[in-house]
């Protein structure tokens, strides 16, 4: 087999550019004589504002500490709200044992017992009666 040659190829270029593109296939010619050979440019890299890197670094930052502040806030408020909610359950509780013993100390009894032994009462032979008082006569006697 023998060695396939190929031709650069061109595409047409507009006549403001005045030059000739040539797309590399593989194969390195030499230009031709009458054209001038032209170095490549130089690759110049663009330079990047170290300002970019260090915002985003300081906004990453302040999102970190807004973010641990809110947390701490948090569990410090379920902190508060847990001690809270035990003092109420505290409060709950002493309440009943205040109801409990208010019933205790006010059965029938027990109050029966010490107006006996301590203030040396007697219990009632006869049936208590209640009769109504009229008022105006009520009035009548004490103008009298």
């Amino acid at each position: 087999m023998g060695k396939i040659t190929s031709t650069p190829v061109t595409y047409p270029v507009p006549p403001e550019l005045g030059e000739h593109r040539r797309v590399y296939n593989g194969d390195e010619q030499a230009p031709p004589a009458n054209e001038p050979m032209r170095p490549n440019k130089p690759v110049r890299r663009k330079q990047r504002s170290p300002f970019g890197p260090m915002f985003m670094l300081l906004i990453i930052s302040i999102l970190m500490v807004f973010y641990i502040w809110n947390k701490i806030t948090v569990n410090r408020l379920a902190k508060d709200v847990n001690d809270l909610q035990n003092q109420y359950q505290k409060l709950i509780n002493a309440n009943e044992s205040l109801k409990a013993e208010i019933t205790q100390k006010s059965s029938q009894g027990r109050i029966e017992k010490i107006a006996l032994e301590q203030l040396k009462m007697m219990v009632p032979k006869e049936q208590t009666v209640w009769f109504d008082v009229d008022q105006e006569k009520m009035k009548q006697l004490t103008t009298e």
